[in-house]
């Protein structure tokens, strides 16, 4: 797998393909996600509360301060620390962006995350055993389960990991300057179970 890995510059994003054994059935796909915006929101101090109303009123959605996703629709607040969540939605960065300030910026602070994050989906039959390798979480769906949230690090990258299914199916944000390194090591450490890449020629 190194071999292989080592004829492309460790800049570029790992090349579309299959990697290991059983192409037909891959143990697992990584799979990067386009059409997704991304902003951080930060509640203000003494401002969780207003903030939570003012989502409730504005999306419809009861905002859970903890690593949990809360969503309706395409819209999910994805909760990385105290009182700071990664709101994600699909359509441009700019309307996501002005969508959240419109109903939010009296009780939290915006910054737009579109162009800083890959959003990288990780899923399939033995993506639970792979990932056990390189993040270091328990995985056991009896502690992390679909609607679950983390900010963690992946062979020493900074990135937030969320559950979005029983398949089961994980999301990644992952720096886009560390995107690169952190499907590497994916790769190699999933390579056993058969491992198929997708999307990396648009990221």
């Amino acid at each position: 797998m190194s071999d292989l890995l080592s004829h492309h510059p460790v800049t570029d994003l790992v090349p579309e393909g299959h990697y290991g054994p059983d192409a037909a059935q891959p143990g697992l796909t990584a799979q990067v996600v386009d059409g997704l915006a991304l902003a951080t929101v930060a509640a203000r101090k003494g401002a969780s509360g207003a903030l939570a109303q003012a989502v409730l009123d504005a999306f419809g959605i009861a905002l859970v301060d903890a690593p949990k996703v809360s969503f309706l629709g395409d819209l999910s607040f994805i909760g990385t620390a105290p009182g700071r969540w990664l709101a994600t939605a699909g359509g441009a960065p700019a309307a996501h962006v002005a969508r959240l300030q419109g109903a939010l910026a009296d009780a939290a602070a915006l910054t737009d995350q579109s162009d800083g994050s890959l959003i990288i989906d990780v899923y399939g039959p033995k993506a639970r055993m792979a990932l056990a390798k390189l993040v270091p979480l328990d995985l056991h769906p009896a502690v992390f389960a679909p609607g679950d949230a983390a900010a963690t690090a992946a062979a020493l990258i900074p990135l937030v990991v969320w559950q979005l299914n029983d398949m089961p199916a994980y999301r990644f944000a992952v720096p886009r300057s560390f995107a690169p390194a952190f499907l590497r090591a994916l790769v190699s450490g999933a390579a056993e179970f058969g491992v198929t890449v997708s999307g990396t020629a648009r990221g």
